[in-house]
């Protein structure tokens, strides 16, 4: 079975994290979590150290700066060289944030069908997402970069759920490290950098899957109890209206809920969603 690596930049609450961590072991048993703590949250790095305490939990002991939608690629870059350092086994890592869940079983073998897992949206001036810029594809960094795959634009989606064997993010890794810097650059590179690389394999022949998130700070979507056992049914579909700037999401208005595992935003306190979620764990 495939065995999957978690990485997950933190920066509040252990405790919710520690919750997590509880909710990826129930549905996703055998993975490998690492958690990247970020340089403004050093003061509460033991207690996320203790998190350590279980043997599938690693602690990047690397503290990065990290800043809201400027980037925290490089964090997941350097959970990654943390991970892959060690002697502990992993198949293929999975990118997801601290406030999101699992609410279903079978990830691991679904992201086993496939080497990479990414939405692809082409750089496209007519849209309105915030994303395309001309300033970031003009990036010294993004411009090398796509020279490195032979691409005249950039591709974009969402950072969350995102997904890639281990041999094929070691290559990422090092053509991040050789052309970005491992700190926040301006703009989020996390829903840029894979969905590149992803849609370079796919010119290929190399088939992608979707992520495996289904987000809603893109949308109106209102996630709560019947939107969660509608993705568990992976059944039908979900419909909601795309917030203006924002990124089309890959599973709204589209019956690909069998791709879907986990959704976002969970709020990082007790709330009425995250106690049903947490009552799916019996």
């Amino acid at each position: 079975m495939t065995r999957l690596l978690f990485s997950i930049p933190v920066h509040e609450r252990p405790d919710i994290v520690l919750e997590q961590i509880r909710n990826i072991g129930y549905f996703c048993p055998g993975s490998v979590i690492c958690l990247h703590v970020s340089a403004t949250a050093l003061a509460e790095k033991e207690a996320f150290r203790a998190l350590c305490e279980a043997e599938n939990v690693l602690i990047n002991p690397n503290s990065y700066e990290t800043k809201w939608s400027a980037g925290i690629m490089h964090t997941h870059i350097s959970n990654f060289l943390h991970a892959n350092g060690t002697n502990v086994a992993f198949d293929k890592i999975v990118l997801i944030s601290s406030n999101e869940m699992l609410v279903k079983p079978g990830l691991a073998d679904y992201v086993g069908k496939y080497d990479i897992g990414s939405q692809m949206e082409v750089y496209d001036k007519a849209s309105d997402w915030g994303v395309f810029r001309e300033a970031y594809l003009q990036h010294p960094g993004m411009q090398s970069f796509l020279s490195l795959l032979s691409l005249p634009l950039f591709f974009g989606g969402q950072a969350e759920g995102q997904f890639a064997s281990r041999h094929i993010f070691s290559q990422l890794s090092r053509a991040f490290i050789d052309h970005f810097p491992m700190e926040s650059i301006g703009f989020p590179i996390e829903e840029v950098v894979l969905p590149t690389f992803a849609a370079r394999l796919a010119m290929t022949g190399v088939t992608v899957g979707q992520p495996i998130t289904l987000c809603n700070y893109c949308n109106n979507l209102d996630i709560d109890a019947d939107v969660v056992e509608t993705v568990r049914s992976g059944k039908g579909a979900v419909f909601a209206l795309r917030i203006p700037k924002a990124l089309r999401s890959p599973h709204v208005g589209a019956s690909v809920l069998d791709s879907v595992f986990s959704v976002k935003r969970v709020p990082r306190e007790a709330c009425e969603l995250r106690d049903y979620i947490n009552s799916l764990m019996v």
